[in-house]
């Protein structure tokens, strides 16, 4: 995005939060003492870029508004694609030392940055393993596990690599090794090491923010009461009856009202013991429940909680690979990696580029983040508003790229492996059902008159 263009848009995001204030054009400028010409050339972009800030941090002294909601992303990519070259990622490099079994601190792990983009939900590192050990045995005390971190974490591993995870005080180890890959559920503790000093050991750790990062200003902000949103996810029943309190308390009822409606609604249903009893609760009550409530049956679902999915690791198999985009015609030989249900929209993949003939066979509606781990060079060719890029990306280079962009990939010579991550950034499933729901989607985006005439 160009300046002038983020300036446009700017003037169009001041106009919508006018409309959401419900503030004319005129009362906007009256309100922040401004001259109203001037304000119409700023929501015209007919401005500088700091004037279109000052406006908004004017508008943060007089309404009760949250200002970094009108900063907009200035788009860092370049036609929908940002790439890091190995030779930058190497600059970044940074040493970090960690407690050995003698309480002496030595190199544990380089890291590197690789491909970010301020539109892209990734924290993406390329890290190497720089303690070695001889056994696989989880309570080694040469191995230092960290604390846990907010972020969710995918990995893939390059190289004899130990991985070691601590669930509830349990501690566990597995030999991983190329291809390999795994899921780490947010504050669970782990660790990585290599078991063979003569072998390059490192891995692709992808952390990324779900749908709690996006909130989480507003949980720093009510401290405390925040707690008060936890559910019992590991008890699906009881956590479906707390949603069900939840939905009662929001709806300002008591039990009695709820009882009260569904006599006079005529619906059968015994809500004393569906909420105190320990059975669990049919999905048609649960209907019944949504009908009392103006609420979704989505709305009371939990998935079933699979402890096998705090933490997941998934080796790599011949058997596990397809051929894209089908068997008679192999551009790709893919393989899916770890998978967890309770984060649908994080999708990786280690995928072998088999085909010399670019063609834009791909399109995602996720942030794309690759990695080339391969010894081959990979030519990436792509579309952007009607016209194909093309890029070679070599031996630890990474990108990241933009949602709905066709995209493909073919290698000159040899096979060429790619690591790809997909993840949802602020607009997933649930925000994509309500976008739906508009009458005119267009202007969330593109906001280009008063609420009224």
């Amino acid at each position: 995005m160009s300046k002038k263009e983020l300036v446009k848009s700017l003037g169009k995001r001041i106009l919508s939060e006018a409309n959401d204030l419900k503030r004319t054009v005129n009362a906007l400028a009256n309100d922040i003492g401004i001259d109203e010409d001037f304000l119409m050339r700023i929501i015209n972009g007919e401005c500088e870029l700091k004037e279109s800030y000052e406006i908004i941090r004017k508008m943060g002294t007089i309404y009760p508004i949250d200002i970094s909601d009108l900063y907009l992303l200035d788009d860092d990519c370049e036609h929908s694609v940002k790439i890091m070259r190995a030779e930058e990622s190497s600059l970044t490099n940074r040493i970090y030392k960690r407690a050995n079994k003698n309480k002496k601190y030595t190199p544990y792990y380089e890291y590197r940055d690789t491909a970010m983009s301020n539109l892209g939900p990734y924290k993406p590192e390329w890290i190497k393993e720089l303690r070695n050990v001889d056994n696989s045995d989880p309570y080694n005390p040469d191995v230092a596990y960290n604390n846990g971190h907010f972020m969710h974490q995918t990995t893939l591993f390059v190289g004899p690599v130990n991985f070691y995870w601590e669930v509830d005080g349990q501690k566990f180890c597995s030999e991983m090794n190329t291809g390999d890959s795994n899921y780490i559920t947010p504050y669970w503790p782990h660790s990585f090491t290599n078991r063979d000093p003569n072998q390059e050991a490192y891995i692709l750790a992808i952390t990324f923010g779900g749908d709690v990062r996006k909130a989480q200003k507003e949980l720093y902000a009510l401290g405390e009461k925040s707690k008060n949103y936890i559910i019992d996810y590991r008890n699906n029943n009881k956590a479906i009856k707390q949603l069900i309190k939840q939905h009662m308390m929001n709806e300002n009822m008591t039990l009695s009202n709820v009882i009260d409606l569904a006599q006079q609604q005529s619906i059968e249903i015994d809500l004393i013991k569906l909420l105190n009893g320990k059975e669990k609760i049919p999905t048609e009550d649960l209907r019944k429940v949504t009908q009392l409530l103006n609420i979704e049956i989505d709305d009371l679902f939990i998935p079933i909680y699979k402890p096998e999915e705090e933490v997941v690791v998934k080796h790599s198999k011949l058997g596990n690979k397809y051929n894209y985009p089908d068997k008679d015609n192999s551009a790709y030989r893919i393989e899916t990696l770890a998978r967890t249900s309770k984060m649908p929209l994080v999708k990786g993949f280690s995928i072998e580029v088999l085909t010399d003939q670019p063609e834009k066979n791909m399109i995602t509606s996720l942030h794309s983040y690759i990695y080339n781990f391969g010894s081959s060079d990979v030519i990436m060719c792509w579309e952007h508003k009607d016209r194909s890029y093309k890029e070679t990306i070599r031996k630890h280079d990474s990108l990241y790229m933009q949602p709905f962009v066709k995209h493909g990939f073919s290698c000159v010579s040899g096979t060429g492996n790619l690591y790809v991550v997909r993840v949802s950034g602020n607009v997933n499933l649930a925000t994509q059902r309500e976008l739906s729901y508009m009458a005119n989607v267009e202007r969330v985006f593109n906001e280009t008159k008063c609420w009224f005439d």
